[in-house]
């Protein structure tokens, strides 16, 4: 299993993801507003059906589409008028829609869809690995220079503005890179699954962790196994690999409820 290319393409993948998501994740849920990365993830389908449309690479119009959502998203947070999560639903609808649309203009079977959709381990190519390494080391030199202002300002909004944190630059950084992010995992977990990977590992250390850096290093022990577990399993077991992956993250974040319930 661990000679073959596209298996080794998958691993690396798929460690890379487990950092980036974990760090994006530590900032996402407190702020509430974790189905973000569902709404970005789908409305994200209609780039990807502008690309198979016209027969170009279709992660390149998902990845412009996605950061131009997390920055609408970022530039209307503090609006009166426009809540967050109705924004998102907006955007889910309005992406699945116009990607149906377009698919029902293509004739015959749409195979390529189907691995956007839900995960595909023989699709991940090189140019994705190299992708995912770049945007790795800029999301981790993003964090290092952010991490005060993104702490503080998750915890307490107001005063991070009262001690002049640069709130407004940590906000953009972390909701387009959120959803550039979630664009890179796509050909691993699928559209329809990559939010698991960002929300669950997050969720379950907060049952676990008592502290703020036990929460960080739990999430990303989690992603890791996972991943790692789920790839294993979905190519012994000739299982698509984004659900096997979801479900064992669901399993885990249940397992380690029960179990802070009946501690408690």
């Amino acid at each position: 299993m661990f000679s073959i290319s596209f298996m080794q393409r998958a691993f690396i993948g798929s460690f890379l993801l487990s950092i980036t998501y974990g760090l994006y994740g530590m900032f996402i849920i407190p702020r509430k507003i974790g189905f973000m990365a569902d709404g970005i993830s789908h409305a994200s389908l209609l780039g990807i059906a502008v690309g198979l449309s016209i027969g170009i690479n279709p992660l390149l119009p998902a990845l412009l589409l996605a950061a131009f959502l997390g920055f609408l998203l970022a530039y209307s947070a503090d609006s009166s008028k426009v809540t967050s999560d109705g924004l998102i639903g907006i955007f889910l609808s309005g992406g699945m829609s116009g990607a149906i649309i377009i698919m029902a203009f293509m004739p015959g079977y749409k195979p390529d869809l189907f691995s956007y959709l839900f995960g595909n381990l023989l699709s991940i190519q090189n140019v994705d690995i190299y992708a995912l390494v770049v945007f790795t080391i800029f999301s981790i030199i993003g964090f290092i220079l952010q991490w005060r202002a993104l702490v503080i300002s998750t915890i307490h909004l107001d005063l991070s503005k009262v001690i002049n944190l640069p709130t407004t630059q940590s906000k953009y950084f972390l909701f387009i890179g959120m959803s550039i992010g979630l664009i890179l995992g796509v050909k691993l977990l699928g559209v329809i699954l990559i939010s698991a990977l960002l929300i669950t590992p997050v969720m379950t250390a907060n049952q676990i962790a008592t502290s703020f850096k036990g929460t960080f290093i739990i999430t990303q022990l989690i992603g890791f196994f996972a991943t790692f577990a789920g790839i294993i399993l979905s190519y012994s077991l000739d299982l698509p690999p984004g659900p096997t992956i979801a479900l064992l993250l669901v399993a885990i974040f249940v397992f380690s409820l029960l179990q802070s319930k009946l501690s408690s």
